[in-house]
């Protein structure tokens, strides 16, 4: 009882006209005052505070005044809610501050009369009103009770949260007493738990819908640990403030593992700005201003690093490690110290990663989530789960409910979070759709229902997380770091209905639907802003060419698979003419497209994706169908099919002298490919054709031999002959190779040196034409430790397609 309760029982008792006041036992002793119970009996029973009320706030705000009852000094136990009995009336005005005007010493008791009769009438009216609520509630929400039939508990206390304060000593109350949910105007439900990026959503069907719905279960819950649990220490036994500070000590500690992994400072900084001005205009995942700030903390004061940011830092060095110009490279067989360098460090992320707790996941967890993925992709790294892994991604999206929009959840996500969670969706939700297409497989996306909006077209110096209001989107013509992001929400729609009927029956398609389809595509092409694609702008090292590209390559994509079984057709039909120059016009403007970046060194889109490969195949196919001395368009323009497709080589050759031949199945592909052509065209013999494509399949793996990491001892007496990266094969190269081909391809014709009419001429790259003396052979070199079975290598890509 509080200490006000115990002076107004004092100044009660202690009146003249208390019968009990003065009066003593048969011993002579006087007898202890009985002290009357102020508050009333059902707050007592609840154990709850009580204003003393007639009837009191807290009944009223329960909705059971007619419980609210006061033990008389007799002992009767009086009912409140008819208003202020006769023999409260001076106890209560003096309780609520009418000692001026009603006093106990005051002699006029009609005063106190008319005092009471105001009070009383006042009370009544605040009944009225209070029992009219309650029962517009009951119509309106259709509210049930503890037992399902009266609206006794649905009112209690605990439902009207923001009337009551939290306690202060415990934070996150208001995340685990309660569970937020967001209702649209087709009363749909949807819950969200928790706040910023620690969320978690439930759908309709879970087990929270049917508890939230069961209306006064929670806060019966509640009163009944109150009331009972909470005295016998049985209740909440966890000391969340402390669970809190020790998760947030962990977080904070350093990872010496991973900080071992962390190469030499002029390094990092020179990949991290690889990453940023190449990856993170497509895909947004880190806040650029507050990346830099934390890393530049990071390397200042190297104490307070926490291993989360390491980790970060690790996984994004990884994407452009094999990107990234290195003054020296070596190869350890047929793979790059780079690439080997770039796994090694996804490795060690993942393992930290798979210890961290899926519950109290921050934003920078979902970041790293998206590097690993990205890191992958580009090195290579089991290309068979890209589509597993980035359904993955989607479904822990999903749980935290990224797809929907965070406005559901009022404030409990910051402003900066909020764009966050968009921009994060934005690009799981990319890396599903190509996964999606480049194994031909549905997409979780189009099965799907969201409403998160697309992230606004802004640069990351428009925003903080101080802002409280983020500022409109720019015009689309204006290019931004998020203006992929931005447009290519506008053709999700399309790009999901594509993949729903691609990977549906191929019967349910036909040709109307496929022109259909192609008018679409055409269509939100020609909607794409034409931004200046030469070179940057200028603004902070923008690249307008890079996101175009993408937007378009994307697009163009899907008329390949449309199309592609009409194409036989077409010799039957003449309709299906249409099908062949789209077909082809489509091939040809993604190798142009890729073919324009890769002139300006940006070869991000390169690591990215697939397409040298199947579009040099998809051309190769549309011009094979064609009969020799055709006109068709198609043949007509066969020399420059043949061009493409040397560009095609070029771009996957740059690739595989940064990051090795880990795949040689594909680039043997493009070489057959190739030799098959022209052959097809009647530029080459079969015998020449065939001799060209092995000459360039092994020609690459004479330059990846050229970089071979020599033996520890010859690293340290001549550091100096350490060759430089180059795309070119140095002129000395060639007499590095340990291994000779001239037994096993004797009059080797050169595609160099042969025409279609010419005699075979000595091959001038073989070992046998240089001088031995120059060679500076590895006596332990062995080529079966390397790999280096070069008709398995080639026949790996045979074996595939057979």
């Amino acid at each position: 009882m509080s200490m006000d309760d115990t002076a107004s029982q004092a100044t009660y008792h202690s009146r003249p006209d208390d019968d009990e006041g003065h009066e003593s036992n048969q011993g002579g002793q006087p007898r202890k005052r009985q002290r009357v119970r102020l508050s009333c009996l059902e707050c007592r029973r609840r154990k709850l505070s009580c204003d003393r009320g007639y009837p009191c706030q807290r009944c009223i705000k329960s909705g059971t005044p007619d419980r609210c009852t006061y033990e008389t000094k007799s002992g009767m136990v009086m009912n409140a809610s008819s208003g202020v009995p006769p023999a409260f009336a001076q106890l209560d005005s003096r309780r609520h501050g009418s000692e001026t005007a009603v006093s106990t010493r005051d002699s006029d008791s009609g005063v106190i009369r008319d005092a009471a009769k105001d009070y009383d009438r006042i009370r009544r009216l605040e009944l009225e009103v209070m029992h009219l609520k309650n029962q517009l509630n009951q119509h309106s929400n259709a509210v049930s009770s503890f037992d399902g039939s009266t609206v006794a508990a649905s009112n209690s206390p605990l439902t009207h949260k923001d009337e009551i304060p939290h306690s202060p000593t415990d934070p996150e109350a208001n995340d685990i007493a309660c569970l937020a949910y967001a209702q649209n105007d087709k009363s749909e439900l949807r819950f969200f738990r928790g706040k910023e990026f620690r969320t978690r959503y439930y759908g309709p069907h879970n087990a929270t819908m049917a508890f939230l719905e069961l209306r006064g279960l929670c806060p019966f819950m509640q009163e009944t640990a109150d009331e009972w649990l909470r005295p016998a220490a049985a209740h909440d036994m966890k000391d969340r403030k402390k669970r809190k500070e020790d998760r947030e000590k962990a977080f904070l500690e350093r990872d010496l593992d991973l900080e071992a992994l962390l190469p030499p400072k002029a390094l990092v900084d020179s990949l991290v700005e690889v990453y940023l001005e190449q990856f993170e205009q497509l895909h947004r995942i880190v806040h650029i201003p507050t990346l830099k700030r934390e890393y530049s903390q990071f390397w200042e004061d190297t104490e307070s690093r926490h291993a989360a940011l390491t980790a970060l830092i690790l996984s994004m060095i990884a994407i452009s490690n094999c990107i990234h110009t290195h003054d020296t490279l070596w190869f350890t067989g047929m793979v790059s110290n780079a690439h080997n360098t770039a796994v090694k460090w996804i490795e060690a992320v993942e393992k930290w990663q798979t210890r961290q707790s899926m519950k109290h996941r921050r934003l920078i967890h979902y970041q790293i989530a998206c590097l690993l993925y990205l890191g992958k992709r580009v090195n290579i790294v089991k290309k068979k789960r890209f589509w597993t892994n980035s359904g993955s991604l989607i479904q822990d999206g999903i749980s935290v409910g990224l797809h929907r929009d965070p406005s559901h959840m009022g404030g409990k996500i910051s402003v900066y979070n909020q764009e966050m969670r968009r921009r994060i969706w934005a690009t799981v939700q990319e890396f599903d759709m190509q996964a999606s297409f480049d194994h031909g497989l549905p997409t979780l996306v189009s099965q799907l229902y969201y409403d998160v909006s697309p992230p606004r077209n802004l640069d990351d110096d428009d925003f903080d997380e101080e802002t409280t209001e983020l500022p409109p989107s720019k015009p689309a013509k204006e290019f931004t770091y998020s203006s992929y992001q931005n447009l290519a929400r506008q053709s999700l729609p399309l790009r999901i209905e594509l993949s729903r009927v691609l990977c549906g029956p191929p019967g349910d398609l036909d040709y109307e639907q496929v022109i259909r389809f192609t008018n679409d595509i055409t269509r939100e092409i020609d909607a794409l802003p034409s931004w200046d694609t030469n070179g940057t702008n200028g603004q902070g090292g923008k690249r307008p060419l890079l996101a175009y590209t993408l937007l378009h390559i994307e697009l163009r994509q899907y008329i390949i698979p449309l199309h592609q079984r009409f194409l036989k057709m077409r010799k039957t039909n003449p309709k299906y003419q249409y099908s062949e120059i789209i077909y082809y016009n489509a091939a040809r403007d993604i190798v142009l497209l890729h073919d324009k970046l890769y002139e300006q060194g940006v070869r991000s889109l390169n690591f990215l994706r697939e397409d040298a490969l199947t579009t040099a195949v998809n051309l190769c196919k549309v011009t094979m169908l064609q009969p020799r001395g055709s006109t068709h368009m198609i043949m007509i323009n066969s020399q420059h099919t043949v061009k493409l497709l040397q560009r095609c080589l070029a771009i996957k050759e740059d690739r595989l002298m940064r990051c090795g031949n880990n795949e040689p199945w594909g680039y043997s592909i493009m070489c057959a490919a190739l030799g098959l052509l022209e052959l097809h065209l009647g530029t080459k013999t079969a015998e020449q054709a065939k001799a060209a494509s092995a000459e360039r399949f092994v020609n690459l793996h004479y330059k990846l031999l050229s970089y071979q990491e020599p033996p520890v001892a010859a690293q340290a007496s001549e550091p100096s002959r350490m060759p430089a990266i180059s795309m070119e094969v140095p002129e000395g190269a060639r007499s590095v190779a340990p291994l000779s081909f001239q037994g096993a391809f004797p009059n080797f014709p050169s595609s160099q040196g042969s025409g279609v009419d010419g005699a075979p001429t000595p091959v001038t790259w073989l070992p046998s034409a240089v001088d031995p003396s120059a060679q500076n052979l590895n006596p332990d070199f062995s080529m079966e430790s390397l790999g280096l079975n070069l008709n398995e290598l080639w026949g790996e890509a045979w074996d595939m397609l057979n």
